[in-house]
Order: C-alpha cells, then sequence, then structure tokens
C-alpha cells in the first residue's frame, strides 16, 4: 500500500489584503454621534452654524474607527472623555445623487472632565433633563431618537461573528432598535 504524499502545511498568521482602490461617485460620509445620559440628564450641545441643538457628533476621518472618531469628537467638542456603548440607531439619507450620508449613534458612559463649549465650533452645551429633552424641539428630532434609545433600558443587538462587531438591521432610513 502506498502512502499518500504529506500536504504542506498551512501557514499561520495574517493574510496580506490587497489595497482597496478608491471608489467613484457616489460618495458616502460617516457620521458618528454619542448620547451621554448623567443623573438622567442627556448633554447636547450646538455648532456656531446650527440653530438646533444635537448630540455631539462629527464625521469619521480616512483611517479611523467609528469609536475613535466619536471619542475624538466628543473632547473636540465638550472636553468631556467618554467610553462608548452599545449602538442605538442608524441613518442613511441620499444628499444628492452623487453623495449620501450615513450616521451612527452610540450611548456613552462618562469618564471624566466637566462639559463645555469648545470654539471655534461650539457655541453652547446643556446638559437637558431626558424627559424635556425628549419634546424640545430645539433639539434636532435624530438627536431626539438617540436620546430617547439611550434612555431606554438595553436591548440585545443581534451580535455578529465577525469581529464581533454589532450587525444591527439597516434600513435606508432611521433604524431604531425598539425594546419594548
Amino acid at each position: 500500500m502506498r502512502e499518500s504524499p504529506k500536504a504542506a502545511p498551512v501557514p499561520f498568521g495574517p493574510v496580506p489584503t490587497p489595497p482597496i482602490p478608491p471608489l467613484p461617485p457616489p460618495h458616502t460620509r460617516v457620521g458618528v454621534g454619542g448620547v451621554l445620559i448623567r443623573d438622567d440628564r442627556a448633554l447636547v450641545n450646538r455648532a456656531v452654524y446650527r440653530t438646533r441643538f444635537t448630540i455631539p457628533s462629527g464625521y469619521v476621518e480616512p483611517g479611523e474607527s467609528l469609536e475613535a472618531a466619536l471619542l475624538r469628537e466628543f473632547e473636540e467638542e465638550t472636553g468631556v472623555t467618554v467610553r462608548v456603548g452599545r449602538l442605538l440607531l442608524t441613518r442613511h439619507k441620499v444628499v444628492v445623487e452623487t453623495e449620501s450620508d450615513v450616521y451612527f449613534a452610540f450611548a456613552l458612559e462618562h469618564v471624566a472632565g466637566d462639559p463645555v463649549a469648545r470654539p471655534p465650533e461650539i457655541a453652547e452645551v446643556r446638559e437637558v433633563p431626558v424627559a424635556e429633552a425628549d419634546r424640545a424641539e430645539w433639539i434636532s428630532e435624530l438627536s431626539r431618537m438617540a436620546i430617547r434609545a439611550a434612555a431606554q433600558p438595553a436591548g440585545a443587538w443581534p451580535r455578529s461573528r465577525w469581529k464581533g462587531g454589532e450587525a444591527p438591521g439597516l434600513a435606508s432610513e432611521a433604524y431604531l432598535h425598539e425594546t419594548r
């Protein structure tokens, strides 16, 4: 009886990833925002170019993760250091035919610092009782949705096996995971 030849060992370790070519239009911007609730009060701010308050937010820079972008934006806008928690909602909108915007809002946990408006971008910060924030028309609707979601008990998002990431069902508009 002949022995079959032994297979060469499979190497372990990272597999090199070929470079990804730049994408032609349409272009998608990715934004992040965070809801920090302390003592039943939600932190909101108003950028100098806005009339309404929003939860602190901004755009993800090239090569930056959602978490890193949120930590950076929150500190830049409010001076507060936070820890990123659960995903609260997502939103996708088409701005023009060749441009769209995707947004992720997360619950946050306070680590250090007291909120303060950080010029030149941020004109004002406020800590608003959650019940007031829920009906305050001077706060953007998307921010009010995120604050409502953060004030609810944590729901169970489906977990993805891929890098242990969150995997909510995404929709073409705002998606809010209801726990009721």
